[in-house]
């Protein structure tokens, strides 16, 4: 079966299943707001774990097999090289990458600290609101682990390049197919609020600009990664550190 046959058909199963599995993700988030019992929240992040790496992972990895492209996870494909010629290279090898990271990383690292002993002021909290989803003790710290890891891979396979590699096969040209990615990207985050979309949409585009700059997926899932763990396991660490614990 062709590319031009199978990709649509793809794309349409595929989108048709992340919207199911991501539906009443809003409902689920204010749920969980109500959950005091430290065991069932853990028991949640694992259940979101394994729900993110069914929809993110699983479809991704199914639909690149059965278009024969599984490759495409280490080796960039070949559909998205135009439009990666007009952007800055980043290697990982490159000398000037390296102090930037060095330097960022702990900045950011930084930020979550301050961040996490003053907290979220009130009108952060109408538009943008985690701290239900943060770990409370040290227990759920470690119990947030696969759900931080699972995000930072499964997402980028998905919204940096299965995603748009089908668009491409389906006749989009690459650089709408990112933005499309990316639109989806941010919608999928909705439950995080209006302004949790604004800032996943910004951070889902300086992934795909750091995909395409460097050429294949390992940069953006180290950032993803550092992102993610600032946010869900040093900002709380801190807090329970500097601050009464809970439980």
């Amino acid at each position: 079966m062709t590319h031009a046959l199978i990709a649509p058909a793809l794309l349409a199963v595929s989108l048709a299943a992340l919207a199911w599995l991501h539906r009443g993700g809003r409902r689920r988030f204010d749920r969980f707001r109500g959950i005091e019992d430290s065991a069932d929240r853990r028991h949640t992040y694992l259940r979101w774990a394994v729900h993110g790496c069914l929809s993110n992972l699983g479809i991704p990895l199914v639909g690149l097999a059965l278009l024969g492209r599984i490759d495409a996870i280490w080796s960039f494909p070949e559909e998205f090289a135009a439009l990666a010629w007009t952007l800055p290279y980043f290697s990982m090898a490159d000398p000037t990458l390296l102090p930037i990271l060095l330097i960022g990383l702990p900045l950011g690292s930084l930020l979550s600290i301050w961040i996490a002993l003053r907290g979220p002021s009130p009108r952060a909290r109408q538009g943008y609101d985690l701290t239900p989803m943060l770990p409370r003790n040290r227990a759920e710290l470690l119990a947030i682990l696969p759900l931080v890891l699972n995000a930072g891979i499964s997402e980028e396979i998905y919204f940096r390049l299965y995603l748009p590699l089908l668009l491409v096969l389906c006749g989009a040209p690459a650089w709408a197919a990112f933005l499309i990615a990316l639109a989806i990207f941010a919608a999928v985050h909705r439950y995080q609020g209006w302004l949790g979309i604004v800032l996943t949409g910004a951070g889902g585009a300086a992934f795909t600009l750091f995909y395409l700059g460097s050429w294949g997926l390992m940069l953006p899932i180290l950032l993803h990664l550092m992102a993610n763990l600032n946010a869900l396991v040093l900002r709380p660490a801190v807090r329970l550190r500097f601050r009464p614990r809970t439980d």
